[in-house]
């Protein structure tokens, strides 16, 4: 619902955009369309539109935003833009690679995957590797917020990386990670 209206005040601006080059111009059209009511949301697009982030940055922003709806089109595109990839998980069986790498792995009560360069594209595949691993953990027994909430979700990698919490209908239920492709190792 709340990506619904984050991709109708994204797509508006793409269309001034491809008109008008002026982030102040760009602002005032779309605050005119969409009126006052919407500004937070207006000013949350135009800053992942032209903001660069880390990624210790951009978990900050996710954390306890709530993922029923995943990423919306402007924090995916945000996201890609600033080379980097988030990791959740979504339901009780797959991980979610969004971003800079976009992926889904089966992992129905956990499991292990690695990523890995195949023709000059990142691939996640399933099972431990020499690098680059992430292991998808189903109610790890130290998985809690600082209040004391039980995570259902967490991620453990070697991959250098920033943690948030993702909430669905403000409960917690996934540890997810922020790195940046660029950290990866090639070799």
């Amino acid at each position: 619902m709340i990506n619904n209206k984050i991709n109708e005040i994204h797509l508006f601006i793409e269309g001034v955009s491809s008109v008008c080059d002026d982030l102040n111009v760009i602002a005032e059209k779309t605050m005119g369309y969409f009126g006052k009511k919407d500004k937070r949301i207006v000013d949350y697009v135009l800053w992942m539109k032209t903001r660069t982030f880390s990624a210790e940055q951009f978990a900050k922003i996710l954390s306890m935003r709530d993922f029923s709806e995943g990423l919306s089109d402007v924090e995916t595109a945000c996201a890609k833009r600033n080379g980097l990839v988030v990791v959740t998980g979504y339901s009780d069986d797959v991980i979610e690679l969004e971003g800079a790498i976009f992926a889904e792995g089966d992992c129905f009560e956990g499991g292990k995957f690695h990523l890995k360069r195949i023709k000059g594209k990142w691939k996640l595949e399933r099972g431990a590797g020499k690098k680059n691993n992430i292991s998808a953990l189903w109610h790890a027994k130290d998985a809690f917020t600082d209040d004391g909430d039980s995570i259902p979700w967490t991620y453990r990698t070697d991959i250098p990386h920033a943690k948030f919490i993702a909430a669905n209908g403000g409960d917690p239920f996934s540890e997810g990670l922020v790195f940046d492709v660029r950290k990866l190792c090639r070799g």
